[in-house]
């Protein structure tokens, strides 16, 4: 049986993300990936329709806890590893997780197989609803300010989120 194998770089924008308001407080989660993976479809394909399938493979069921928390936890199904390497609060009103993911899944034919680096954005604001309120000055009053919101988030179904070059297959 004859394969169609090639290098798959995931785009470097949000690969997934979600969006939610809790309170008087807006969230939003996104998670993008740089790198490249190796893909190997059997039997062969066309090679956007292996990158829409890629890019579908790399963003299932991809979860995050702990985004109250200095160290977020960021799991997926299709077979994702991801190790932290840093946590960087960025004024005035996110934090951004970086580090590595591992990655060893097979869906339809198609296997993805390699490391990226990854990167998780985790951004907070006052709602419509909160009125006029400044944005917080430093990463304790960001904690201080919306702790108590995205702690009661027990985690995060991100969803894929990305669009793909014109003319590829969704």
């Amino acid at each position: 049986m004859h394969a169609s194998a090639f290098r798959y770089r995931p785009p470097v924008y949000p690969v997934a993300a979600a969006a939610l308001e809790i309170g008087k407080v807006a969230i939003s989660v996104r998670l993008s990936f740089d790198g490249a993976l190796y893909a190997c479809r059997r039997p062969p394909g066309v090679v956007e329709r292996m990158e829409a399938d890629a890019l579908d493979l790399l963003s299932k069921g991809l979860f995050v806890s702990g985004i109250d928390t200095p160290v977020a936890t960021v799991t997926g199904a299709a077979g994702h590893r991801f190790i932290q390497e840093s946590a960087v609060f960025e004024p005035p009103d996110r934090w951004i997780y970086r580090g590595l993911c591992g990655i060893g899944a097979s869906r339809n034919g198609l296997t993805l197989t390699g490391m990226v680096g990854y990167r998780l954005e985790v951004r907070a604001g006052w709602a419509r609803r909160a009125g006029e309120c400044g944005p917080p000055a430093s990463a304790a009053e960001w904690c201080e300010f919306f702790g108590a919101q995205l702690a009661s988030i027990g985690g995060v179904v991100l969803r894929r989120s990305s669009v793909l070059s014109p003319g590829t297959p969704p």
